[in-house]
């Protein structure tokens, strides 16, 4: 029966509770495209960029340190890609429990796990690398060694900067609004640090304290806050040419933005710099996977060199190659977007995640009723996402910046 004002009287708190949820697993569940991802990079390459650093969330900075290497890798065609960056899990990721040639947890004399870097074939080969070099000159000065001493010098000195090229490098990541593309909404800028002070962060830190001291205000606050002129210059590097920083001012006093809705729905976003600069991936591998064949020189890639033959190639592993270019997507799938996986959620520490690296034989089951494998004549169809690349240089932006060619560290 219905009352007065035309409602049944039902109690609707768990339809609107269902409502609600959807609502947020929109919001928060949805792998994001390519594209998506590509739109939450900031790289100034326009002669003159205009950025506002955004108010940290809580517990974080206004800027942060993050960790990655960066290295060659082999792309389409073949050729060799210098500079391409991936995400270093020994110095981003939390510390794993030591485990004994058992699988066991090594425990310190109070009983309690050991913790230790997560595993990282690149910073493992570093190290390695490192271990190679003969300790003999170890403390000595250069001059006072003599013929045969420095040919052992040399030898060190050729493993250092060989061992240099896989360590992980540090960078400083900023959270902020492009303000010539309010549109893409939260961005982050990242930049290398430099060692001999001449990097970006070494133009910007300056400004934010001159800022700071004549306003006595946060430069990043939603009100009382500054937008920053980028001012960029053309710099050339093994014959081609890039913008580079070449000086950073602030603009002024002046709000987030003149729609009040639009400035708060910036100063809610929880995007951060973790699912936009992701660990690099490939069909059927995991992140460390990738990493561990990046460490050989035989990075999987995206070979779109032939327009009419794309697709993923494994050097010296034919049957990931195999099953990279074999697979389908889910026949009643919606467009182009693909079921959320049973891998895809996060579940209780009782039940971990099943992955090449920790699947036996012991917890297979066998599988005995009558089958027939439908997808076995299946064959040639590439995924439809592919890798991109990344500028390969400290602070600097091609001069073609915002298509995915320009891009080497995206997570696809």
């Amino acid at each position: 029966m219905e009352n007065q004002n035309g409602t049944t009287g039902q109690d609707l708190s768990q339809l609107k509770s269902m409502f609600a949820d959807y609502q947020n697993k929109q919001k928060q569940g949805k792998r994001k495209t390519s594209e998506e991802i590509l739109a939450k990079y900031f790289v100034p390459s326009n002669n003159k960029e205009h950025f506002r650093i955004l108010p940290p969330k809580a517990g974080r900075k206004h800027i942060e340190e993050a960790y990655f290497h960066v290295i060659t890798t082999v792309g389409a065609g073949g050729k060799k890609k210098h500079g391409t960056i991936a995400y270093c899990p020994a110095h981003n990721d939390p510390k794993v429990k030591k485990l004994d040639k058992n699988g066991n947890p090594v425990l310190d004399t109070n009983g309690n796990p050991i913790m230790i870097p997560a595993p990282c074939p690149l910073c493992d080969k570093a190290k390695k690398l490192l271990a190679t070099q003969n300790p003999a000159l170890k403390g000595r000065k250069k001059e006072t060694l003599n013929a045969d001493e420095m040919k052992i010098f040399e030898q060190n000195k050729a493993i250092f900067m060989e061992a240099n090229k896989w360590e992980a490098k540090k960078f400083y990541i900023v959270r902020g609004i492009d303000k010539g593309a309010e549109k893409d909404g939260v961005k982050f800028w990242r930049f290398k640090h430099n060692f001999k002070n001449q990097g970006t962060l070494d133009k910007l830190l300056p400004i934010l304290q001159e800022y700071t001291d004549i306003n006595q205000a946060d430069f990043s606050d939603a009100v009382h806050g500054t937008d920053l002129s980028i001012t960029m210059a053309d710099s050339e590097f093994n014959g081609r040419v890039y913008k580079q920083i070449s000086a950073i001012s602030f603009r002024g006093k002046s709000s987030l933005h003149s729609d009040a809705l639009i400035a708060q729905q910036w100063l809610e976003d929880n995007i951060n710099w973790r699912e936009v600069f992701q660990p690099k991936k490939a069909p059927n591998l995991t992140p460390y996977e990738w990493l561990q064949m990046a460490s050989t020189g035989n990075n999987p890639y995206w070979d779109d060199s032939d327009a009419n033959a794309k697709h993923w190639v494994f050097p010296g592993r034919p049957d990931l190659e195999e099953a990279a270019n074999t697979r389908n997507r889910n026949l009643d799938a919606d467009e182009n977007e693909e079921y959320e996986m049973a891998s895809d959620v996060d579940i209780d520490e009782d039940y971990p995640r099943v992955t090449i690296s920790n699947i036996t034989a012991d917890k297979v089951g066998q599988y005995t009723d009558d089958a027939v494998n439908v997808g076995k004549s299946l064959t040639n169809n590439a995924p439809t996402t592919a890798p991109s690349v990344a500028p390969s240089t400290e602070q600097t932006g091609s001069a073609d910046a915002g298509s995915k060619s320009d891009y080497d560290d995206l997570p696809f």
